[in-house]
């Protein structure tokens, strides 16, 4: 059995928000019945179609599609980087390119279905990343000392006269010039030192009182970048010979708390720098890392090469991706700096960059930085806390038996093509009002921002309410084919409704990279598409068929399209379903002066193919319940679907890192503000969030199961 999350967590100041929480993992796959061949109808299968109304229920928006102009021109680049006319086009809803109507994406639609059988079935978890994620934890109790334990050696206590004994420390970090040759990449490793700089005291700015009065930064507060007057600058130093300790007395802040003890540092120095060629000196490029309160020692790469390290591609390629290239080093290495054209874009590195490295015990480069105590990748991806039995590449679910599937592995196909086919949703009769009202309306600006699966306490499985050092992380022990491991990914994701609160409006205190333009349709508009199935079986209808009975419950809505976070995209989806009757429809040709189709001009009933499929999976996984929604992994996916009784918009929203602490609030605050990751605050589970979570049973407490 795989690691359960905690059922209860009881510590108010423990328990997290945010607009989404999880359906748990499946204990097993349930396979899937054996697939027929595709050469025919089969007799003992079903094929037809399901007429469906979709109806919005809040706001919806799908973006639409790009011109193969501007595609080709603009495709590469971020929203907040298009020019105003562009953001205009992309905020508009998928526009059919016939008849110039909204429409919803018949892709859009099969994706949503498909994610609901994927998780009432019991199916696979394949869409999860294999990037290994980021950390860079200097104060952080969940992770300090596994990171510190990579970046800096521990030489214990020693003592220089006349200074106390004190523990002393060195990095094991390595420093280098990233040089690009063809189209692959090596680091020439170099010498450093540290240059101290010191505070401007007429203007409160950091300077190199050897080199010049410039200031060390530009900008203000958080968004202090490097100045480039000095940045990367050649200067020329007189420097040790070789790493020296130099004691650091025991500091205080201005509330008497320590902010560190008294010990030893082990580095070169600079004694001395200057912009023009001294005796005795040597050449060396300065570099300026990020600006940290009580911050003074910067570094100086020696011009010189004592060991050529080659650079996977790959280490670059993950630097690069969208999610490691933050706006601070987009800003603080633009694309024309050090010189025009340096970068390819804004934040990327260039030839001849000065950076970190650290080896691994084979001596190869583990990871760069432009920092020396950089974000380093963790040990595992989350992709590797999916147990490897539910991610099995040679056996079929019931999903991928539907909808087909890639990438498969012996003894099965690599690759099955489905037996469903899903029109776009298109505008029903008599809403050209609506349609007119919605093209003349203006864009609005919403906050779009992206998955953040670095915080752990949220999307990492984690058994009991435990201090902050205990919680599991991405360095924690992933299961593997023989363990269960401490922790696994908690499931599939999804976004509360928030039926009486839609949040639609960005905040103007957010940074623009994280603002988009949509032109969303509004609630109460209808859309018509149709479900084509072929080769059913009795139980892979039923789960289509199971799914969208939700759909149309009152109690339920599904969910749709982008702003999810914010309760966009709650619809409800009334269907038909239609049986056709192959053998007949090839017996005649006319019926009533018509083409005979093989469709009754009734609907069938669906029971028997629903109550097949929930009698099919209760058997599979052994459920002692009755019905499949009494199941408790199911009563997950009916607490994140719940419309009528979705949780108060306090208890779905994201935390704050500013928190107004007149509101309410997690954490401890400082003058007037809170910071609700302070403490990392766990996600409990979807029942607990909506109330139906029951723990008066200490036997069903996950907590106390052992791992087998």
């Amino acid at each position: 059995m795989f690691p359960k999350h905690i059922r209860k967590i009881t510590d108010s100041k423990r328990i997290a928000r945010a607009p989404y929480n999880f359906v748990e993992l499946p204990d097993q796959v349930v396979k899937a019945q054996d697939l027929p061949p595709g050469d025919r109808y089969h007799p003992d299968r079903y094929t037809g179609k399901i007429e469906c109304i979709l109806i919005t229920e809040s706001p919806i928006y799908t973006r639409c599609g790009w011109s193969p102009e501007d595609f080709a021109q603009y495709g590469d680049k971020a929203f907040h980087e298009l020019p105003n006319e562009i953001q205009q086009k992309r905020a508009n809803f998928f526009i059919n390119p016939v008849t110039q109507q909204p429409m919803i994406p018949g892709s859009s639609l099969r994706g949503m279905l498909r994610t609901l059988v994927e998780i009432a079935s019991f199916s696979k978890i394949t869409r999860v990343t294999d990037n290994k994620l980021f950390y860079r934890s200097l104060g952080d109790p969940a992770l300090k000392s596994i990171y510190m334990e990579n970046f800096v050696e521990d030489l214990g206590q020693i003592q220089h006269s006349p200074n106390p004994k004190a523990p002393c420390y060195r990095s094991k970090v390595h420093a280098g010039f990233l040089r690009k040759r063809g189209s692959s990449y090596a680091i020439e490793e170099c010498g450093y030192g540290r240059i101290d700089s010191s505070f401007f005291n007429s203007t409160k700015q950091r300077i190199f009182p050897a080199l010049s009065s410039a200031n060390v930064y530009q900008g203000s507060a958080q968004g202090k970048t490097p100045n480039w007057n000095c940045q990367h600058k050649t200067i020329y130093v007189q420097i040790d010979s070789s790493e020296k300790d130099y004691f650091f007395p025991r500091q205080v802040n201005k509330s008497k708390k320590q902010r560190h003890p008294d010990l030893y540092l082990r580095f070169r120095k600079v004694h001395s720098a200057s912009f023009t060629q001294l005796p005795n000196s040597s050449p060396a490029t300065l570099v300026i890392s990020g600006d940290m309160q009580h911050k003074h020692l910067e570094f100086a790469f020696l011009h010189e090469n004592l060991k050529n390290h080659p650079v996977p591609e790959d280490i670059i390629k993950r630097f690069q991706d969208d999610d490691q290239v933050t706006k601070w080093q987009k800003d603080a290495f633009p694309k024309n700096q050090p010189h025009q054209d340096s970068r390819d874009k804004d934040g990327y590195l260039r030839d001849g960059e000065p950076v970190f490295f650290l080896l691994n015990d084979e001596g190869d480069i583990r990871f760069l930085g432009r920092a020396q105590m950089f974000r380093l990748p963790y040990s595992f991806s989350p992709l590797d806390f999916v147990p490897v039995t539910l991610r099995n590449k040679s056996e079929t679910d019931l999903a991928e038996a539907i909808f087909g599937y890639v990438e498969g592995e012996k003894p099965r196909d690599i690759a099955r093509i489905g037996r469903v086919f899903i029109t776009d949703g298109t505008l029903q009769e008599g809403q050209r009002n609506f349609v007119e009202s919605y093209q003349k309306q203006e864009p609005e600006k919403i906050l779009l921002s992206s998955p953040k699966p670095t915080t752990f306490q949220h999307y990492l499985v984690q058994e009991e309410d435990v201090a902050i050092s205990q919680l599991k992380h991405y360095a924690s022990q992933p299961p593997t084919e023989t363990q269960a491991g401490t922790t696994v990914v908690r499931g599939h994701k999804l976004y509360w409704h928030k039926p009486k609160q839609i949040e639609s409006e960005a905040d103007k205190s957010v940074s623009d990279t994280q603002v988009s333009l949509m032109k969303p349709i509004k609630s109460a508009s209808s859309f018509q598409f149709t479900i084509h199935f072929e080769n059913l079986s009795d139980v892979e209808l039923g789960a289509l068929l199971w799914v969208l009975d939700l759909a149309q419950d009152e109690q339920y809505r599904l969910s749709l399209g982008m702003g999810k976070l914010l309760g966009m995209g709650a619809v409800k989806i009334t269907h038909k379903l239609y049986l056709n009757q192959r053998k007949q429809r090839y017996e005649k040709l006319f019926a009533d002066g018509q083409w005979f189709t093989g469709y009754s001009a009734e609907p069938d009933s669906s029971k028997s193919y629903v109550k097949a499929f929930d009698a099919y999976i209760r058997q599979a996984i052994g459920a002692a319940e009755s019905s499949l929604k009494d199941v408790r992994r199911i009563k997950m996916l009916l607490a994140m679907l719940s419309w009528n009784e979705a949780p108060a918009p306090d208890q779905t929203r994201y935390l704050e890192i500013e928190r107004d602490a007149s509101q309410p609030h997690i954490g401890t605050p400082k003058k007037g503000k809170v910071n609700e990751y302070a403490d990392r605050p766990v996600l409990p589970t979807p029942l607990q969030v909506i109330g139906w979570e029951d723990c008066d049973d200490e036997n069903d407490n996950p907590s106390i199961f052992t791992h087998e």
